[in-house]
């Protein structure tokens, strides 16, 4: 048996071959800052992002900071207070106060609400649960700040940040929150809500006109019956008077 061919020993390069390969590097590396230095100090053009929310394309898959949204049909925040995202938070980093009745909004309303995205890991459990349209993924990234408070947002912001998602989905002509989500608004127009409370009230009188007829015909027979008592009564008085005499 022949032995195996030897593999080839692999050519150590000269050192003049290392040195132009620095060099070559080098200089890529320098024609790159003079280019971007020549065009920022002579040129006057920027090389970084300075617009608000950034300039690049970012995909509609995106998971950036969570906003609050409106229902542009109604011009009413779409949150009830339901709780289900503070709930199901697993960083504990949204707080909601609500109160139960407020004329015009459907369910309950979020007096406060608060994201603090110190802690929020973007899992997008909260976007889940909400069953409205409320909570929403925007495009916002630059939420950096100079302290733990300047990345705890309240309420106003968060909307802010949520409008500012709804108007871009428009201009891209996807359409409003409800329909990229998919998720119905609960909220409903000025008129709407008073021909549904005219409904409740309507409803509710006629439960007591039911309830006081079914009161009514509940005590007939009592009254029938203690009628009836008593005229035994006075019957068996009677016999006993006639025996006596």
């Amino acid at each position: 048996m022949t032995a195996p061919p030897k593999p080839p020993i692999p050519v150590k390069p000269s050192y003049w071959h290392d040195f132009w390969d620095a060099v070559i590097t080098i200089l890529k590396g320098m024609a790159v800052t003079i280019k971007n230095f020549g065009r920022v100090v002579f040129l006057r053009q920027a090389t970084t992002i300075t617009k608000k929310w950034g300039s690049r394309p970012i995909a509609l898959r995106y998971r950036g900071t969570i906003g609050l949204t409106i229902d542009r049909r109604t011009g009413k925040e779409n949150c009830i207070g339901c709780l289900a995202c503070e709930r199901i938070c697993p960083d504990h980093c949204i707080h909601i106060e609500t109160i139960d009745d407020k004329p015009g909004h459907k369910g309950k309303y979020p007096v406060v609400f608060i994201i603090d995205n110190n802690l929020c890991s973007l899992c997008g459990l909260c976007v889940e649960a909400c069953p409205t349209p409320s909570l929403i993924h925007t495009d916002v990234w630059q939420i950096g700040g100079y302290s733990h408070r300047d990345l705890v947002f309240d309420k106003q912001r968060l909307l802010e940040i949520g409008e500012w998602q709804q108007e871009k989905w428009i201009r891209m002509g996807l359409g409003t929150v409800d329909q990229v989500t998919g998720k119905k608004s609960m909220q409903m127009t000025d008129e709407e809500w008073q021909a549904e409370e005219e409904k409740k009230r309507a409803a509710a009188a006629a439960r007591a006109q039911r309830a006081a007829a079914a009161r009514q015909q509940t005590a007939r027979p009592a009254a029938e019956r203690h009628g009836k008592v008593t005229a035994k009564q006075e019957e068996g008085k009677q016999e006993e008077t006639t025996t006596e005499g």
